[in-house]
């Protein structure tokens, strides 16, 4: 079993994005194998290590089912036995990485083991914040969200040469990047960088196209339609595949992820399945029994049975009156916390029977539990 994700990268669960590239780039540094001065074996572990807590922590979505369940959570979702290069999708985050350590030592310059958008590769992930109330989370929601996002221009079908002409980029000769070899204390450096005629591409155009100006991708807004389950949480984030930017070179467009924040109520507490909510009663209802209503999140009234002798602060449960688990029908309790009223004046005859039932709770016990239930049943008559 590794080693926690947090622990490795030395950061706190509620540590942001940018706080969790900023501790990886830092220990990348230190242990990478070619710069690092521990042992090479302790270094390559240590460098997979770190590695792998930082493509799990650094993807909102693998982020989350870590955070739920832990390893075999993100195992399970992709398929991962371990980290391998092969399935670390961040290239940018390690391209800007291997430029800070090589530009540490050597002065500057990057280089680079892999290409840059001369294939094909995928858009960027978008994010879009919902807002729903407790009432939705108990029966779900259809909605219907815009979203601004770029995708493929059709006039040039994402070449960015006019009409979709393009040829093979001469000063790259295709590959999409350009070397440069500079002299150093420690010999010859190459360093590799995006071709600044075709950014990267290897393609090049005559004319560039006039609706996307030669990137190959315009603005769009999008409308989709999306189904919020019954019993989502707070900050659940749902996936809808291939909303997200137009993709590279014909690479797959990035995905869209809508975070879903639960409105306060200001009847309820969520807790779970569970609802929280209060009621006042009368201190005879307390001592002998009685009913009350509960007003439920459907606004129905319900019946609350208080049994006798209840206690200011007892919580009675009332079950399947909360909210669903996500995707099932089974729903939790409304959980409801006694309190009762104390009046600030009281009439006369009022403060009569109170002084009288005061005097009789220091009776005897079976003269006592008579009395008290008399004087009560005045004061409730």
């Amino acid at each position: 079993m590794p080693r926690d994700y947090y622990e490795v990268l030395g950061v706190d669960k509620s540590a942001d994005a940018d706080a969790i590239k900023k501790a990886y780039r830092s220990l990348a540094k230190k242990y990478h194998p070619d710069v690092s001065t521990e042992p090479k074996d302790v270094a390559e572990a240590k460098f997979k290590e770190i590695s792998e807590a930082y493509e799990v922590l650094s993807d909102p979505e693998k982020r989350s089912l870590y955070d739920q369940y832990g390893f075999d959570g993100v195992k399970q979702q992709f398929g991962q036995d371990g980290f391998t290069w092969d399935n670390f999708t961040r290239a940018d985050d390690i391209s800007d990485i291997f430029g800070d350590i090589f530009g540490d030592i050597f002065g500057g310059g990057r280089r680079s083991s892999r290409g840059g958008r001369s294939s094909s590769s995928q858009g960027e992930s978008l994010r879009y914040d919902l807002e729903v109330t407790l009432k939705e989370v108990l029966d779900g929601k259809k909605v219907s969200i815009d979203v601004p996002h770029t995708v493929l221009c059709e006039p040039c079908k994402g070449t960015g040469g006019k009409d979709g002409k393009v040829t093979t980029c001469k000063t790259c000769g295709g590959q999409g990047q350009v070397q440069s070899v500079s002299r150093t204390p420690f010999g010859n450096m190459v360093s590799v960088r995006d071709c600044p005629d075709c950014r990267g591409t290897g393609k090049s155009s005559a004319e560039k196209c006039p609706h996307c100006r030669g990137t190959g991708r315009v603005e769009k807004e999008s409308h989709i339609d999306l189904n919020i389950p019954k019993g989502v949480e707070d900050g659940m984030k749902l996936r809808v595949s291939g909303e997200g930017n137009a993709g590279y070179n014909g690479g797959p467009p990035g995905d869209l992820f809508v975070v879903v924040h639960v409105k306060q109520d200001k009847k309820f507490d969520r807790d779970g399945t569970n609802l929280w909510t209060g009621i006042v009663t009368t201190y005879p209802k307390l001592v002998l029994g009685g009913e009350e209503t509960v007003e439920t999140l459907e606004g129905e009234k319900a019946v609350l049975t208080i049994p006798a002798g209840t206690q200011v602060g007892t919580v009675l449960r009332m079950p399947g009156k909360g909210l669903p688990r996500v995707n099932s029908g089974i729903r939790g309790d409304l959980l409801v916390r006694v309190s009762v009223e104390v009046p600030k004046k009281v009439s006369e005859e009022e403060r009569e029977l109170l002084l009288k039932l005061d005097k009789s709770a220091g009776s005897g016990k079976s003269k006592k539990k008579s009395s008290i239930r008399k004087k009560l049943d005045e004061i409730m008559n």
